[in-house]
C-alpha cells in the first residue's frame, strides 16, 4: 500500500495541489478498499491485491489528464447523499447543497408539489424528497442521459421523485396553481466566463449544464419564471442558484414580473448565489 501511496503522490504532484492530492487518495482507497483516514496510517504494509494495483494505476492515469474524480470512480457526495455520476451529467457542487440546507430550514416541513427544474444528477429533488417525506417533489431535465441517473440516485438513496423530460424553454405552463415550492439551477456560465474555467470542468462536464449566452445571461430565468408565476400557488416560493455576477439583474427581472420579497444570499464564498421570490 505504501508503494501505491508514493506512485499517487509523485505521479500528481505537477498536476494537482498537495491538499487536493490527499483527498484523492481518501476516495480511491474508500472505494477500492473500504478504507478509513485512520487506515491509511495503519495499514501502509498491507499488500494490495494485483487487480486493486491495477485500477489505481488506470485512475492515475486519467487523473493526470485532468479527468474528474467524480466521473472516474462515478460517485459524488451531496451533503448526505451518496450520487452517481458520470459524464452527461453536472457534478453537484457544496454551493447547491448550501442552497437546498437554507431551504429546508426557511421552508420548515413542506406537504405540497414541490419542482426540481434543470435537475441533473436529482440531487435537489432528492435531498428535499428526503427532507420533506410527505411532499410530492418533481425533477424535470431536458436530458434524457441525466435523468437516467436521477432515476437511480433516487433508489439508491431510498426516495419517490417523479422526473420529467422537459425543455423548460419551449414548455407551456399550465393555468391551474399547483406547486407550493419551485427550485431551479439552470446553466448561467457565460459563454465569455469560458476562459476562466479549469479545464477538467471544460473538458469533461456538459456545456449543455454549464453555458449560457452572454446575450441572453437571464434565459432560462425568465422562462422559468414564467413557468413559476402560472404554477405556483399563491405565496408559493420560487428559488433559484445565479452567476454571482447576475444578483442584481436577476432581483430585477422578478421584481418586474410581479413577485415579492424578492431576496439575493450569498454563500460560503460571499458572494451572489441564490435569489428567493415569493408569488404574491
Amino acid at each position: 500500500m505504501q508503494q501505491a501511496l508514493d506512485l499517487i503522490r509523485n505521479s500528481l504532484k505537477d498536476v494537482y495541489p498537495k491538499g487536493e492530492i490527499e483527498g484523492f487518495i481518501r476516495l480511491i482507497f474508500d472505494q477500492l478498499c473500504g478504507f478509513s483516514t485512520t487506515d491509511l496510517l495503519l495499514k501502509r504494509d498491507v499488500e494490495l491485491m494485483p487487480e486493486i494495483r491495477c485500477k489505481i494505476e488506470s485512475i492515475v492515469e486519467r487523473l493526470k489528464l485532468q479527468e474528474p474524480i467524480q466521473y472516474i470512480l462515478g460517485e459524488a457526495y451531496f451533503g448526505n447523499l451518496h450520487l452517481s455520476v458520470g459524464k452527461g451529467v453536472l457534478i453537484p457542487r457544496p454551493e447547491t447543497a448550501e442552497m437546498v440546507a437554507r431551504i429546508v430550514q426557511e421552508q420548515g416541513d413542506v406537504k405540497g408539489c414541490v419542482a426540481d427544474i434543470c435537475t441533473g444528477s436529482g440531487c435537489i429533488a432528492i435531498a428535499l424528497a428526503r427532507a420533506w417525506n410527505e411532499a410530492r417533489v418533481e425533477g424535470w431535465d431536458i436530458s434524457s442521459e441525466a435523468l437516467a441517473y436521477a432515476r437511480r440516485n433516487a433508489a439508491t438513496n431510498g426516495v419517490e421523485v417523479t422526473w420529467r423530460e422537459c425543455d423548460v424553454l419551449s414548455y407551456t405552463p399550465h393555468t391551474e396553481p399547483r406547486y407550493e415550492i419551485m427550485v431551479c439551477n439552470p446553466p448561467y456560465v457565460l459563454d465569455s466566463e469560458r476562459t476562466d474555467m479549469d479545464d477538467n470542468v471544460l473538458r469533461y462536464e456538459p456545456h449543455l449544464a454549464l453555458f449560457v449566452s452572454d446575450e441572453t445571461p437571464l434565459l432560462f430565468y425568465e422562462a422559468v419564471a414564467r413557468i413559476a408565476w402560472s404554477e405556483l400557488l399563491s405565496r408559493g416560493t420560487l428559488y433559484f442558484e445565479i452567476n454571482c455576477r447576475m444578483g442584481n439583474e436577476c432581483k430585477q427581472m422578478l421584481s418586474r414580473m410581479g413577485f415579492v420579497e424578492v431576496e439575493v444570499y450569498k454563500d460560503f464564498m460571499e458572494v451572489d448565489r441564490v435569489v428567493k421570490a415569493v408569488k404574491p
